[in-house]
């Protein structure tokens, strides 16, 4: 009976041991905008996961749902999400509250540091310095220090979609070449665009349908004219990113620049297919898709699910010679119990083999060097999104500073007033949107 008691207990112990074991697998919750560059890391995570001994954990929401769930969770402190995938408005309040760890106390923590070679010559500079960097000193921004928060999960832009049905018809090549004394081709100035646009609307047809919805849908698509056209929101210099300015740089938005982007935009109301006011990616997608549609300036994260193959759709850098700088980083949250574990994760995602395996998923590499793999040039947009990336061609176009939300939502009241209301000028449009801005501008500083 002894024995058998014995045999019994040491059963028991091993079955305890390997219940301890178990649970000892790390675990891993990331939350993101539901687009092209999660899925593409949710669809290689398996491997990882069995070497690692680790659990990922993804969490895909709505681009509103995810923005509010990351800011709730560090509000309160609640640690439900380790990494957040989120873009570089939020990059100021991540900072500025110490929700977010930086990448030199993450390398601290870990020995990731021989990982790191990327950095320096294979990522876009100007597109991680746009997502990734923020003031040391964000009490005292004018000292100039400058630290890396984090690295780039994706580089977003904005391409220029285009039916390549509708271009290449040879009656419509002929009546346009008639109409405007020049050939039909994809629009490389904003005035082409403007024609294109026009001449393919006919009872049946639409030049062009914008994104007109809030929740910052509006306002990163008119930044493409607005930038695209020598305008601003603020008088930056050219090296500057979004992240960068005071309370007291100088609003610009009003500007005769500005003025004539605006009138530009305005006018393809006429051409336009949709309900503008409630048109955001997806629903633009979904009217591009049933091809009576000329074009579209669409998010490059939202394409690889779109036309990967470019069967009947064409892309292209928007027209001018500069193209927008977005995407976000991975912010690892100060309340995860697993720091290291976040950061040996990330720092697996961003190894060059890695990055040409999630590209061919539909991930919007921030690494130059993904964009010269065979199987990522077959994807139908990887040309013009490389070439809108270059460092030579990407700039800053949206505000991430302490004023980002406001600088959003006042330009987004004020455009879709515009659109809906054919008697307001566009000059009291925009000296209207220069004052809020500033009165918000000030309150927000008011408020750190």
């Amino acid at each position: 009976m002894k024995n058998f008691r014995l045999k019994i207990y040491s059963i028991c112990i091993v079955a305890l041991l390997i219940s301890t074991s178990c649970q000892k697998q790390g675990r891993l919750t990331v939350l993101g905008e539901d687009s092209s560059n999660l899925q593409a890391m949710e669809a290689l995570k398996s491997e990882y996961e069995q070497e690692n001994n680790v659990k990922i954990a993804f969490r895909p929401n709505t681009f509103e749902d995810a923005f509010n769930k990351a800011n709730q969770d560090f509000i309160h402190k609640t640690g439900l999400y380790d990494i957040v995938l989120q873009y570089n408005f939020s990059l100021s309040s991540y900072v500025r509250n110490e929700y977010v760890y930086c990448i030199d106390e993450l390398l601290k923590m870990t020995n990731e540091q021989a990982n790191t070679s990327f950095q320096d010559n294979l990522l876009f500079q100007n597109a991680w310095k746009e997502v990734g960097w923020y003031h040391k000193n964000p009490s005292n921004p004018q000292k100039g220090e400058i630290q890396k928060i984090g690295y780039p999960f994706a580089t977003n832009t904005m391409l220029l979609v285009y039916n390549k049905k509708m271009f290449e018809n040879a009656d419509n090549k002929k009546n346009y070449k008639e109409k405007y004394s020049e050939d039909l081709t994809i629009p490389t100035t904003w005035p082409q665009f403007r024609n294109v646009a026009e001449f393919f609307t006919t009872s049946s047809t639409y030049g062009v349908c914008m994104q007109g919805a809030t929740d910052g849908w509006l306002y990163y698509e008119y930044c493409n004219f607005l930038f695209g056209m020598d305008g601003s929101v603020f008088d930056k210099q050219e090296k500057e990113y979004g992240w960068e300015g005071t309370q007291h740089t100088k609003i610009t938005i009003n500007s005769p620049k500005a003025v004539a982007a605006t009138k530009l935009y305005k006018s393809l109301k006429p051409f336009n297919r949709g309900n503008y006011t409630t048109v955001d990616a997806t629903e633009q997608i979904k009217l591009l898709k049933e091809g009576n549609v000329a074009m579209g300036i669409v998010w490059s994260d939202y394409l690889y699910n779109f036309d990967k193959t470019g069967q009947n759709f064409g892309f292209a850098p928007i027209p001018g010679d500069k193209s927008p700088i977005a995407g976000g980083c991975f912010y690892v949250n100060k309340d995860t119990k697993n720091p290291q574990e976040a950061m040996k994760y990330i720092m697996h995602l961003m190894q060059p083999n890695v990055q040409i395996e999630l590209a061919k998923k539909g991930l919007c590499s921030p690494l130059k060097e993904t964009y010269d793999n065979p199987e990522v040039q077959k994807i139908a947009y990887s040309e013009a999104l490389r070439t809108s990336l270059s460092d030579d061609r990407a700039v800053y176009m949206f505000e991430a500073g302490v004023e980002s939300e406001i600088v959003n939502q006042v330009i987004t009241n004020h455009i879709q007033r515009l659109w809906n209301n054919d008697n307001l000028k566009v000059e009291d449009i925009l000296e209207q949107i220069k004052q809020d801005i500033e009165t918000g501008r000030n309150e927000a500083y008011k408020n750190l």
